[in-house]
């Protein structure tokens, strides 16, 4: 898949949540009071259940996020008028970083030594926000400049410095959702840097800000469920789908497909010689090379040096024909190999080819369940490591 679909795709959860904002402030009327009256309610109930969901996923970059959130919401429905202003003029500019800075910090846990510096930098973070907005009384005099002509940024309750931030940082996060791997949380934090900014946009409405503050933990929600299924059916080294994914996608097919097993040559001598490190490298290159092969297959990670490649309605020969260009494409790729000590020596780093070995069968009417299939094909991979590797066979 590419860049530009990849990212449409993990687009759409954050899309399609600022349009049903939309369509509901667009039938604010027909909508009953009582739905209104309860947006608040909602977003500190589900706010409050999305930070125990992500305690217990691990996934505290999402408590970080929240729990500034939900206190902001307070904030600017309980300050005054004076202070509120100033905070809304604020907060846009101080939002970008805050997310930046916890979309890129690792997981570590929450009670540890990262997690307690996350807790003290979120408290001085909040500290400096109110000391600014109850102690420097000229703040509001610097943040409130004009930089756009009046008629561009009237329809807006945010300052003109504010409105440029927010699009500056708007391009910063497409362009690290197209240039970063993991795109689930560049993505969906597009989303959440829109909604806030909506949200603060619609500070005058506590109900619309409640609800857009809402659709953020909903795409928090989205994330979560994603990452869950990612880790139940994706290898976490190569990215590919594992053997349960295999499984599923298997019992779906109907009576005619192909299937190959696909073993890396000599690669546990490959990792005794230049470490489990380079090991993983070469797993992934050879993972990004079988994610590419044609004919309609999809690749598996089935386990260890071990790939599994399915081609729904595929006859064997031309199975056959797809792997085998695939195992020449592989053969003639160089694979640089970098261990500790050549950088330490700063040597002129080896180059070496991998080579792969794979069976291949078309399920057959005496296959009566998918691990009939996959018998044949690694008796068929088999053959293929006994006849001296690097080569197809057909079972």
């Amino acid at each position: 898949m590419n860049p530009i679909n990849r990212v449409a795709t993990h687009l759409l959860l954050p899309v399609m949540i600022l349009v049903s904002f939309f369509i509901l402030i667009h039938y604010e009327a027909k909508l009953p009071t009582s739905f209104w009256s309860m947006t608040p309610i909602l977003f500190y109930l589900l706010s409050i259940v999305a930070i125990g969901v992500s305690w217990y996923y691990n996934r505290s970059r999402f408590i970080f996020i929240l729990l500034p959130l939900i206190t902001l919401f307070w904030a600017m429905n309980t300050l005054d008028t004076l202070r509120t202003k100033q905070l809304l003029e604020l907060i846009p500019l101080i939002v970008p970083l805050h997310l930046l800075f916890f979309l890129f910090l690792k997981e570590r846990g929450l009670f540890t030594t990262w997690g307690a510096l996350k807790v003290v930098s979120i408290i001085i973070e909040m500290a400096v926000i109110y000391y600014l907005i109850t102690e420097v009384p000229t703040l509001q005099k610097y943040i409130d400049v004009t930089l756009f002509q009046e008629h561009l940024t009237q329809w807006t309750r945010l300052s003109d410095l504010s409105v440029l931030t927010s699009m500056v940082f708007f391009t910063v996060f497409v362009l690290f959702s197209f240039l970063h791997f993991h795109i689930i949380y560049h993505t969906a934090f597009i989303g959440i840097f829109l909604l806030v900014i909506i949200g603060l946009h619609h500070s005058g409405d506590e109900y619309y800000m409640a609800l857009a503050f809402l659709g953020v933990v909903l795409t928090v929600f989205g994330i979560l469920l994603k990452e869950s299924y990612r880790l139940a059916f994706y290898d976490e080294l190569t990215s590919l789908p594992g053997r349960r994914a295999l499984m599923e996608d298997m019992a779906k097919l109907g009576r005619k497909y192909s299937l190959a097993m696909v073993d890396i040559d000599h690669f546990k001598k490959f990792n005794d010689t230049y470490g489990h490190d380079t090991g993983d490298d070469v797993l992934k290159m050879v993972a990004g090379l079988l994610s590419k092969v044609e004919g309609g297959g999809k690749a598996y990670r089935y386990g260890g040096e071990e790939f599994t490649i399915l081609f729904p309605s595929k006859e064997l020969q031309g199975a056959f024909r797809s792997m085998d260009r695939l195992r020449e494409d592989l053969s003639d790729t160089s694979f640089t190999v970098r261990t500790a000590k050549s950088k330490k020596r700063r040597s002129r780093p080896q180059t070496v080819s991998i080579h792969i070995s794979s069976g291949v069968v078309e399920k057959s009417d005496e296959d009566h369940d998918p691990m009939a299939v996959m018998k044949r094909a690694d008796n068929a991979l088999y053959k293929a490591k006994k006849k001296g590797r690097n080569m197809v066979v057909k079972g």
